[in-house]
C-alpha cells in the first residue's frame, strides 16, 4: 500500500532498457510521498507514474482525501519536471480520455521520469474494507510462497 512507485523504481534503475509504468493511486501516494522527491533525485528516463486521483483512501475504509491536496503541485515541489538525469522528467495531468490518447504515444517514447495524474470516479460505491483477520492472512501468504512454519 503506497509504496508501487517505489517498486517500480527499483525495476527501472535495475533494468534501463526497459519501460516501467505504474499505477499507483492518490491515496497511497499521500502515505508514501518521500517517493516523489527520491523519483526526481533518480530520474529514471524509463519511468512512467500513472496516479489515478479519485481523492479517497480506498484501502483502509474510502475516507475522502482533504480536499485541498494538489498532487501536479506536490510533483513540481518535489522537483520532477527537468529532474531526470538528462533533465527530462516530467508532469502531467491528462482531464481526458483524449488527453491520454494524444499524450500516450510520446510519454512511451520520450524520456522521463514521467509523473502523470489521471482524475477517476468511482462509478460505484467501495466495498467495505476488512482488516479483521491479519493473522490468518500472514498464514496464507506463508503457505502461498512456500515458507515452513
Amino acid at each position: 500500500m503506497g509504496h508501487a512507485s517505489d517498486f517500480g523504481m527499483g525495476l527501472a534503475l535495475a533494468r534501463p532498457e526497459r519501460k516501467v509504468i505504474v499505477w499507483k493511486g492518490d491515496g497511497g501516494l499521500l502515505m508514501s510521498l518521500g517517493s516523489l522527491v527520491t523519483m526526481a533525485q533518480y530520474g529514471p528516463a524509463n519511468m512512467v507514474v500513472l496516479l489515478l486521483e479519485n481523492r479517497t483512501y480506498e484501502m483502509v475504509g474510502g475516507q475522502p482525501l482533504p480536499p485541498s491536496v494538489d498532487f501536479v503541485g506536490l510533483a513540481h515541489a518535489a522537483e520532477i519536471e527537468g529532474g531526470g538525469r538528462d533533465g527530462s522528467g516530467r508532469i502531467e495531468r491528462w482531464e481526458t480520455l483524449h488527453d491520454g490518447d494524444r499524450r500516450l504515444p510520446d510519454v512511451l517514447t520520450e524520456p522521463g521520469p514521467h509523473f502523470i495524474v489521471i482524475p477517476v470516479h468511482n462509478s460505484e460505491p467501495l466495498p467495505p474494507v476488512s482488516h479483521s483477520d491479519h493473522a490468518q492472512r500472514v498464514v496464507n501468504l506463508r503457505a502461498a510462497l512456500g515458507v515452513p512454519e
